[in-house]
């Protein structure tokens, strides 16, 4: 979700800077009005999302993690935050790192807070990291934030590698199956083109024979044109239309929807409550929860959520509005909501959904093997039958 950098006058005629998350700038204005503040001047910012993509000075997600886990480490043994980031610096292997490293301690050293300093050096550092170490500044509880920061990137790296590890062996089968299909009709079909009469074949084995000409004909075209497509879809998926589109489509499609959904509310949980215990309030954490989601349909329904909590609505109610997360999840979330006891309630639906995730993931994958077996069964069998027609039409003959 787009993310508001504004300085504006309030009420008092006093002089106000802010962040603000809004779908967009007629809905920043919106917001502003109620907060009877007059804007001057205003900055839209990236993401996460967008700053992941879009800009190489980013750490990665496992060095942040380990980085992390690292500096609460040494906070919760007592080490002041320069002697951490010192210590950090000497032992950072990539160059990167330890430049922005070196950068984050000369400003501190200075007298910057530490959040200050990590958003000084633009685009290093996730703004929801950023975001979560200024309320660890602010409240003083700077070595609990980072733990949980640890924690909680931790988690997203474990669940990003599962996936990963999930879709290895779906991909190999989709290019083992491209390269079945492609050897049968620019190697198979050829060969076989000689032992027929080509002026009385049966219609589905001229369609196959034509296929096999073209391909052969045809093959760089072919692989440019493919290439072409491929990286259409790259940059269209980055505009804001087809992306919404995409990512919508994930959330309903048959079957794997839900699953999905499954993973979406363990990464919901799991973010929810690193923000909401470290002390921000509840609209602050789902505007942060919100922005790195990665789904640009989920973020906008999770806009409706804030909304609506803005005009005194339950967030068990909003949730379950969105149609997108799992009933037990809405269910539990309304019980903390009753007993005062949010936060360790997101932490228990945390650990639930953690495991869950784990059962989807491998759940989608075993639907998608044996749908992409079967189209490649289908594609060959239309091909076997292509090629045993006019043979037993030639056996007919000869008898």
């Amino acid at each position: 979700m787009p993310k508001f950098k504004y300085t504006a006058v309030d009420a008092n005629g006093n002089n106000v800077s802010d962040t603000i998350f809004a779908t967009d700038i007629t809905e920043f204005n919106a917001l502003l009005k109620q907060k009877q503040e007059y804007v001057i001047s205003v900055k839209e910012l990236e993401d996460d999302m967008q700053k992941a993509r879009s800009n190489s000075s980013a750490i990665g997600m496992k060095d942040i993690s380990i980085l992390c886990k690292q500096f609460s480490t040494m906070l919760n043994s007592g080490i002041t935050i320069i002697k951490s980031l010192d210590v950090l610096y000497r032992q950072a292997e990539k160059k990167k790192i330890k430049d922005i490293l070196l950068k984050v301690y000369e400003q501190v050293q200075v007298g910057k807070g530490l959040s200050e300093a990590m958003a000084n050096v633009e685009g290093a550092f996730p703004p929801f990291m950023i975001s979560m170490i200024e309320s660890g500044e602010v409240s003083g509880s700077l070595e609990s934030v980072m733990e949980r920061l640890a924690i909680h990137y931790e988690k997203q790296l474990a669940l990003r590698n599962k996936v990963t590890s999930a879709m290895i062996y779906p991909i190999i089968l989709c290019i083992v199956g491209v390269g079945v299909v492609f050897l049968l009709f620019t190697f198979v079909m050829p060969n076989l083109m000689g032992m027929f009469d080509t002026e009385n074949l049966p219609l589905i084995t001229d369609i196959l024979f034509d296929i096999s000409n073209f391909m052969q004909d045809s093959w760089p075209v072919l692989l440019i044109g493919g290439g072409v497509i491929i990286f259409s879809l790259l940059i269209l998926r980055r505009t804001k239309a087809v992306g919404n589109m995409m990512d919508r489509a994930k959330v309903n499609m048959p079957l794997i929807g839900k699953l999905y959904c499954i993973v979406i509310a363990s990464n919901f949980c799991n973010t929810m409550y690193s923000v909401f215990s470290s002390g921000m309030s509840l609209i602050t954490a789902l505007e942060l929860t919100s922005n790195v989601m990665g789904n640009k349909y989920i973020e906008d329904r999770l806009v409706d959520v804030i909304g609506e909590i803005r005009t005194g609505g339950a967030l068990s109610v909003a949730l379950a509005k969105t149609e997108i997360f799992p009933q037990m999840m809405v269910t539990m979330v309304s019980v903390g909501e009753e007993s005062g006891a949010l936060d360790e309630i997101l932490e228990k639906t945390a650990d639930f959904y953690e495991a869950e995730a784990d059962n989807a993931i491998q759940k989608m994958v075993s639907l998608l093997e044996p749908v992409m077996i079967l189209g490649l069964g289908i594609i060959v069998g239309i091909v076997v039958v292509g090629i045993m027609a006019p043979i037993y039409g030639m056996y007919d003959n000869v008898g």
